[in-house]
């Protein structure tokens, strides 16, 4: 009986780790960001797959691949339809993997063909004992909290819609609720309910840019 509970012991313990070793991609920054990752694979390749948006101060779960071993590797950048040409921001240097420019996974990142593009990705340090996170970091602008990170890329997109919200400094004033109320009221959204804001935020960004076209 003692070696049988010994052993569950040992399945638990592996599992847990299974989950602990997924990859977890926080967005830190003020702009909307598209993920793609790389990850080896048993048979010496490293596949890369994308894309994943991320909203300002959300984490997601990229691919739900629990590595024991071998290595993952996170490129990310600005989602062009939502950042205006001046705040462009990329993430990642290390490594060069294979991309295209819609969603896809390619069973062999280091091997291009020429529909293909070569992107810098960073290696992602493995911590057993938490979950493998990554934080994209701006280095002009950091926000202390996951909250801030949210308000601040609900300013840097209402901006983009022509509002002026002020600073963009993920402060809620005077300014950045007027501009959400104005918004609120005709779309039926209300407060701060990121989950709906976002999105809508976008739609009436391609809006205007059809527009504006």
């Amino acid at each position: 009986m003692r070696v049988l509970r010994l052993s569950f012991l040992l399945v638990s313990l592996l599992a847990a780790n299974q989950v602990q070793a997924r990859l977890e991609v926080c967005n830190q920054t003020d702009l909307v960001m598209m993920v793609a990752v790389g990850y080896d694979t048993t048979a010496k390749r490293t596949v890369s797959e994308g894309w994943w948006k991320i909203y300002p101060g959300y984490c997601e779960v990229p691919v739900d691949v629990a590595l024991l071993k071998g290595a993952y590797f996170v490129h990310a950048e600005s989602d062009s339809r939502s950042t205006m040409p001046g705040d462009a921001f990329s993430w990642g240097k290390q490594r060069s993997l294979c991309a295209e420019l819609t969603d896809f996974r390619l069973p062999n990142g280091t091997q291009c063909s020429s529909k293909h593009v070569s992107l810098k990705y960073n290696r992602v340090s493995k911590n057993w004992r938490n979950s493998n996170k990554v934080d994209l970091t701006h280095p002009a602008r950091v926000y202390q909290s996951q909250f801030r990170a949210r308000v601040a890329g609900v300013q840097r997109l209402l901006s983009v819609l022509g509002h002026d919200v002020g600073k963009i400094d993920g402060v809620i004033g005077e300014k950045t609720i007027v501009a959400l109320n104005e918004i609120g009221v005709s779309n039926r959204v209300f407060g701060f309910n990121f989950d709906a804001i976002f999105p809508l935020l976008e739609k009436l960004i391609a809006k205007k840019q059809r527009l504006d076209g």
